[in-house]
């Protein structure tokens, strides 16, 4: 009897112990599957968010409403969570799929708080907005809360009204590239020698591993001359009174609201956006019947699971160190417009 007691609650164990690594296995592979095909999938979900207006109501989405598109420009323009040129492109696209009837879109309101960022995601933005509006003949907004500099200067300049808080930090219209170091002098004193394969003429300039030849960063300062350029040419160009020769004086300073004010970079200041939202709809004659829309795009499983938990799946750990006031790989030997002070 003690015997069949025994193979009994051994069979039992060893059901439920099969179970449990099936069930583990089971649930491996499923997401393994899962982030597999949402690495490889692109991922163009969008939640439509639509904001209180001036009176503090929210009504749920109509294609009939007059339309205020809301798009935040915030944190670091082409990095990270900041706006990049393929968020704009998806947001004009989904735009286009929620079948607005013809002339309900009556203006864009850019929420503004931005160091800046890539010259390259800046002037993007900037010009897909200036051609949006252009197509659609609709008005765009700016509100400033917080800071508006380099990079968010320059999508700004797609607006036809600047406003800015009081407290709010404007300007840098500058362009720079990150430090580059140089540790040849370093390595020879502790007997460490490096070479660098390559072809091509001036292809590893500025390598840090050997002495610089004399003017060796003519070339990268020639493409920041020209992104500059380009830079001061646009602000004089839409901001007026920012001539060209007053941008050069001022250098890539910052300046309260008020001094921007002053100086031409924004139209008013005003510490309330609700407020501001309230001039911006009676001005379109809008005021007692609109909708202000945000196209948000929503969390897949690999932002749920984040990138640190897909790539646990495909075998591979990466560690960072970040010094202070280093650039990120992703931007650093791109111009920037950016602020950091």
């Amino acid at each position: 009897m003690s015997d069949s007691l025994l193979k009994g609650a051994f069979r039992s164990f060893a059901n439920t112990f099969c179970k449990i690594i099936g069930a583990a296995v089971a649930i491996t592979v499923l997401f393994i599957a899962l982030a597999t095909f949402y690495s490889s999938a692109p991922q163009r979900q969008t939640s439509i968010i639509t904001h209180p207006t001036h009176q503090w109501k929210t009504k749920p989405f109509s294609p009939v409403t007059p339309t205020v598109l809301a798009i935040p420009v915030i944190g670091t323009i082409g990095y990270g969570s900041g706006i990049k040129k393929h968020d704009l492109h998806s947001i004009f696209q989904d735009l286009e799929i929620l079948d607005l009837q013809p002339g309900v879109l009556k203006a864009i309101v850019l929420y503004i708080d931005t160091p800046g960022g890539t010259a390259d995601d800046a002037d993007a933005v900037f010009r897909m907005l200036t051609e949006f509006k252009q197509n659609k003949q609709i008005p765009v907004y700016a509100y400033i809360d917080g800071i508006c500099a380099s990079g968010g200067i320059f999508v700004s300049l797609a607006a036809d009204t600047v406003i800015a808080t009081t407290p709010s930090i404007i300007g840098s219209v500058g362009v720079a590239m990150g430090t580059s170091f140089n540790v040849s002098d370093t390595m020879k004193r502790l007997g460490i020698a490096s070479t660098t394969i390559h072809a091509g003429k001036n292809k590893d300039n500025l390598n840090p591993f050997r002495p610089w030849k004399e003017n060796e960063a003519q070339s990268m300062q020639k493409l920041i001359d020209s992104s500059y350029d380009r830079f001061v040419g646009l602000v004089s160009h839409y901001r007026p009174r920012l001539t060209e020769d007053r941008l050069r004086e001022e250098g890539a300073g910052v300046f309260s609201a008020e001094k921007a004010l002053s100086l031409g970079f924004i139209d008013k200041v005003s510490d309330s956006f609700t407020q501001t939202l309230e001039e911006i709809v009676t001005s379109l004659d809008i005021a007692n019947n609109y909708q202000v829309v945000e196209l948000r795009p929503e969390l897949g499983i690999q932002t749920l699971l984040g990138p640190e938990t897909c790539s646990l799946f495909a075998k591979k750990v990466e560690h960072h160190l970040q010094l202070p006031g280093e650039l990120p790989p992703e931007v650093a030997g791109r111009p920037l417009y950016l602020y950091r002070p």
